[in-house]
C-alpha cells in the first residue's frame, strides 16, 4: 500500500536488519554500506514502503550469496521529480565466480522476474550494469510523488492535483547545497514558474541585479561567502518590494529577531512543509500585488 515515508529513514532500516543478519550468519567480512546523500534525510516520497523493503533486501540478500568478503553498496540518487533511481552493487570478481555460468545466468534471471512482478503496481522497472571495475550493478526505479502534505487538496476536472499558476513569476533559490537546490526545484517546477538557483547570498544578489523579472527569493540563512541575511539587506536595497522567505534548519527565537533585522518578509524552518511554502508565498505575491 501506498503511503508516505522518509525513504532515508527507511534505506537506515534495510541497512540495519542486513547488517544484523550479517553479524548473525557470521559473514563479518562483508561490508555492506549505504550510501545516500545526507542532506536529503527529510526527504520525503509517496509509494509503498513495503515493497521497497522487499526489493532491497531481495537483492542485498543475492549479493551476500555470492560474497565472501567484500563490501556491498546500496542507496539511491534523484531522478525525475516523479522518479527515484535505487542500486545494489556487488563486486564483479566474486559475484561471477561460480564454476557454472548458467546456473549463475539462471539465478540471476530468476531474480530479475522476481522483482519485476513486485514493481508491478509501481511504475518502474529494473535492470543491471555490468563492469570489471566497478562490478555488477542492480538499479531499479520508482515512480514517486511528493507526500500528500506536499500537494494541494484541489482536484481538476479529471481528478488530478493542480497545483497554482505561477507562469508569469520567477523564483530566485539560493542555498549552497545542491541537493537542496534540486529538491527544490522539483517541488515548485509543477507550479510553471521560470525558475533561477544560485548556491551563495553573493550570487544571489548578483543575480537581482541582473535580472529585474525576479518575483521572490527563496534564501537559505547559512552559506559561504555571503550569507543569508547580508544577502537580503542587498536585495532589498535593489528592490525594497521584492519578497524574501529565509529558511534554515535551526529555527529560533535568536534566528527569527535575525531575519527580521535583516528585511526579511517570512521565515520558514527545514524540512520545509511545501503547502505551507505555497500559501506564503501565495499570500506575499497578493501583497505586492495590492502595493502596485
Amino acid at each position: 500500500m501506498k503511503k508516505d515515508f522518509y525513504i532515508y529513514k527507511c534505506l537506515r532500516e534495510i541497512h540495519r536488519i542486513n547488517q544484523e543478519l550479517l553479524l548473525e550468519n557470521n559473514q563479518q567480512e562483508i561490508l555492506l554500506i549505504m550510501n545516500t546523500p545526507g542532506s536529503l534525510e527529510h526527504f520525503m516520497v509517496h509509494t509503498d514502503p513495503v515493497r521497497t523493503k522487499l526489493i532491497f533486501d531481495s537483492l542485498i540478500s543475492f549479493a551476500v550469496n555470492h560474497q565472501k568478503k567484500g563490501s556491498i553498496e546500496f542507496g539511491f540518487k534523484l531522478g525525475r521529480e516523479d522518479q527515484l533511481s535505487f542500486y545494489v552493487t556487488e563486486p564483479y570478481g566474486q559475484a561471477l565466480s561460480q564454476s557454472n555460468f548458467e546456473e549463475e545466468f539462471e539465478a540471476e534471471a530468476e531474480l530479475l522476474s522476481e522483482i519485476t512482478d513486485i514493481l508491478s503496481g509501481l511504475g518502474g522497472k529494473i535492470w543491471v550494469d555490468k563492469n570489471k571495475e566497478t562490478g555488477r550493478t542492480f538499479w531499479f526505479t520508482l515512480e514517486v510523488q511528493p507526500p500528500e502534505n506536499l500537494r494541494t487538496k484541489e482536484l481538476n476536472n479529471h481528478g488530478t492535483m493542480t497545483y497554482p499558476d505561477w507562469s508569469d513569476k520567477t523564483l530566485l533559490i539560493v542555498d549552497d547545497v545542491r541537493t537542496n537546490l534540486q529538491l527544490l526545484e522539483n517541488f515548485l517546477s509543477p507550479t510553471k514558474s521560470r525558475i533561477i538557483s544560485v548556491d551563495n547570498g553573493l550570487k544571489a544578489v548578483n543575480a537581482v541585479k541582473r535580472d529585474r523579472t525576479i518575483s521572490f527569493v527563496l534564501m537559505d540563512v547559512r552559506m559561504p561567502v555571503l550569507d543569508g541575511y547580508e544577502a537580503t539587506r542587498r536585495i532589498k536595497r535593489i528592490m525594497p518590494w521584492l519578497p524574501v522567505v529565509a529558511i534554515s534548519a535551526y529555527p529560533g527565537s535568536a534566528e527569527s529577531e535575525k531575519w527580521k533585522l535583516a528585511g526579511c518578509d517570512a521565515y520558514l524552518g527545514k524540512p520545509l512543509n511545501i503547502s505551507e511554502l505555497y500559501s506564503v508565498m501565495e499570500s506575499l505575491f497578493q501583497d505586492v500585488s495590492a502595493e502596485v
